[in-house]
């Protein structure tokens, strides 16, 4: 398995054969949530961020689970190129996968991009990605570039979710100029029930930044032994290891 990204078609195999085919079952984090918290079983996501292809090679990649007999969810990010009446229109797809539907949440950084109330914006796009038909359970925070230079976390927008390293609940963010207040909710004020970082795990392991955050053969080795596994994948790190046409 390649360190760091690119990841080719020869490192998905070895994910299946080394780490996924050895757990019990690989499950949504939204059956994690309820429930399916067993040591062996792995609970797989994918954040799909705001890269060329990464949308179309995450349904690659949902095709593929789909024959290898996993299932996992898919964090689609609102504020996203690939964000329209295409993606809305193959958004459904991924459910008739079996796989779950969840929404990559960066409300607060474009509250601050675009002078909005970042509530007004979270709530436009649930709306949106239901209409599609899809049923939406769990979000999770896109790490955006304003998150460093305005010091918060987008899942700030939910009570749940206490920051206090960053600051108080209620306080008050700045970007060139631009004041955004944040006044947490609940999720369930929205329809959503779990966030998958705020998840209990026994270990994690991520490729994020198109890097393993762990060494990936010392993780599925010890498969098992520290408690439940969750794993995140972003497709954009994957193009190459799937026949995916990617438009220029």
């Amino acid at each position: 398995m390649r360190a760091k990204e690119p990841f080719l078609a020869a490192d998905l195999v070895e994910l299946d054969s080394a780490l996924l085919s050895r757990a019990d079952r690989v499950v949504p984090m939204r059956d994690v949530f309820k429930g399916d918290t067993g040591t062996n079983v792995i609970g797989l996501r994918h954040d799909i961020d705001d890269n060329l292809g990464s949308f179309e090679t995450a349904l690659a990649f949902a095709e593929w689970e789909f024959e290898h007999g996993y299932a996992s969810t898919y964090f689609l990010l609102h504020d996203s190129h690939y964000w329209g009446e295409e993606m809305l229109a193959y958004a459904p797809r991924f459910e008739e996968l079996g796989h779950e539907v969840g929404i990559h949440v960066n409300a607060i950084a474009e509250a601050l991009r675009q002078r909005r109330d970042p509530h007004e914006i979270l709530t436009e796009a649930l709306s949106e990605l239901r209409s599609a038909g899809v049923r939406v359970v769990g979000a999770v925070a896109h790490g955006d570039n304003l998150c460093h230079s305005s010091h918060f976390v987008n899942d700030e927008l939910f009570t749940e979710s206490p920051r206090p390293a960053y600051g108080k609940l209620d306080r008050l963010l700045e970007h060139e100029g631009v004041i955004c207040p944040l006044k947490p909710i609940s999720r369930r004020a929205y329809g959503l029930e779990y966030d998958p970082n705020w998840l209990s795990r026994g270990e994690y392991l991520s490729d994020s930044s198109g890097r393993w955050s762990q060494p990936f053969d010392v993780v599925a080795e010890r498969l098992g032994e520290a408690g439940q596994l969750h794993v995140l994948i972003h497709s954009d790190w994957w193009k190459q290891a799937f026949p995916v046409a990617v438009a220029a």
